[in-house]
C-alpha cells in the first residue's frame, strides 16, 4: 500500500478573474474550490487511474476541515483523519487569463497541539506495515517541530518500510538526514542542500548528484530543461518538449503520485521516469490540477531519457 502523509492540506481556491488591480472591488468570473495540500495533489493520478490501494493520513479541522472532509467523502477519498481543534487553511490562488498571470495567496494554516500530533503519529506507525511506500509530502504546520519527518522516516524504516520526501527548508534539510529511500527536490533546493551556487551546468549537476551519498535514490527537477535522477548509482537524464506552461502548481507532486504507483506495480524504471513527467507535463496546460489521456499519451512519445 502506499501511504501519503499530508500533515497541512488546505482548500485551494482559483478565483478567476478578467482583472486584478489595486483600491477597486473585483467580482470573479468564476471560483473553483478543491482538496488542497502536497499530499492531495500526490493522489490525483490515482483517481485517473482508479487505483484505490493507498491511504492519506491528514489533519482536519474548523469550518474549512467539515469543508475538506466533505469533499473527501464526495470523492471518496482514502483518508485516515487526525482531528484537531484549529481551522485548516485556504490557498487562494488569483487567476488572470487575460494576462496569464497568477497571484498565489497561501495561508500560514492551524498550530497542532502535541497530543494531536501524537495521535497523527500513533496511528501512522499503526497503519503501516511492512514493504509498505510512504510518500512525506509538503510543509509541516505549527506547532511540528522540523525534525518531525526525520524522526517518523527512522521508525518506519525500522519496520521495512521505504520512504519518499518531497517538502522544502528545515523539513526537508532534517529530513534527508533519515536517508529516505528516495527524495524528490527542484534544483535551486538541491544546491542549496549542498551549499553550491545557482550558476551550474548540466555536468556540473550530474557530478553533484553522483557525489551525493545520504539517499540512494534522488530525483532532481529542472524545470522546463527535464528532470535528473540517480538510482543504485545509475544516473538518468530526462528530456521534455517545450510547452507553453499555463500553471505548474501541483505538477512536481502528480510526478511524485505517478512515480509511487508505478514503483509499486515493479514498472520499468525509464518507462515509469517517462510517464511520472507526461502527467506532469498535462497539468502545466491546465489552470487548476488536472490531467489528460490525450496529453499524457503525447508526451510520452516526445520525452526522451539516457543513461548517463
Amino acid at each position: 500500500m502506499i501511504h501519503v502523509i499530508c500533515p497541512n492540506p488546505a482548500l485551494d481556491r482559483s478565483i478567476f478573474v478578467s482583472s486584478f488591480k489595486p483600491n477597486t472591488i473585483i467580482r470573479p468570473d468564476r471560483v473553483r474550490d478543491v482538496l488542497g495540500g502536497k499530499g492531495f495533489n500526490v493522489i490525483r493520478p490515482f483517481f485517473h487511474l482508479n487505483y484505490t490501494d493507498y491511504k492519506v493520513h491528514t489533519l482536519l479541522g474548523g469550518y474549512i476541515g467539515h469543508s475538506l472532509q466533505k469533499m473527501i467523502s464526495d470523492n471518496q477519498v482514502n483518508v485516515e483523519v487526525t482531528h484537531i481543534s484549529e481551522n485548516n487553511r485556504v490557498c487562494s490562488i488569483v487567476i488572470n487569463e487575460n494576462e496569464n498571470n497568477t497571484y498565489q495567496i497561501y495561508e500560514q494554516g492551524p498550530t497542532i497541539q502535541n497530543e494531536e500530533l501524537n495521535i497523527f503519529t500513533q496511528k501512522i506507525l499503526d497503519q503501516t506495515k511492512p514493504n509498505d511506500l510512504v510518500i512525506f509530502s509538503g510543509s509541516l504546520p505549527i506547532g511540528v517541530s522540523a525534525e518531525f519527518y526525520k524522526s517518523l522516516i527512522l521508525k518506519l524504516q525500522e519496520k521495512n518500510i521505504k520512504c519518499l520526501l518531497d517538502s522544502s527548508a528545515d523539513a526537508l534539510k532534517s529530513g534527508i538526514q533519515s536517508k529516505p529511500w528516495l527524495v524528490k527536490i527542484n534544483d535551486e533546493e538541491f544546491l542549496e542542500l549542498i551549499g553550491e551556487n545557482k550558476d551550474y551546468s548540466e555536468d556540473d549537476m550530474i557530478s553533484f548528484i553522483k557525489q551525493y551519498s545520504l539517499t540512494n535514490n534522488l530525483i532532481v527537477t529542472l524545470g522546463s530543461k527535464g528532470i535528473i535522477a540517480k538510482f543504485d548509482d545509475v544516473i538518468y537524464k530526462v528530456d521534455q518538449p517545450k510547452i507553453k506552461a499555463i500553471n505548474p502548481i501541483a505538477s512536481g507532486d502528480i510526478f511524485l503520485g505517478i512515480l509511487a504507483k508505478k514503483l509499486t506495480d515493479k514498472a520499468d524504471l525509464e518507462e515509469t521516469l517517462i510517464e511520472a513527467c507526461s502527467y506532469s507535463l498535462s497539468n502545466c496546460l491546465h489552470w487548476y490540477p488536472n490531467i489528460d489521456s490525450k496529453e499524457i499519451q503525447y508526451f510520452i512519445n516526445e520525452i526522451k531519457i539516457k543513461q548517463i
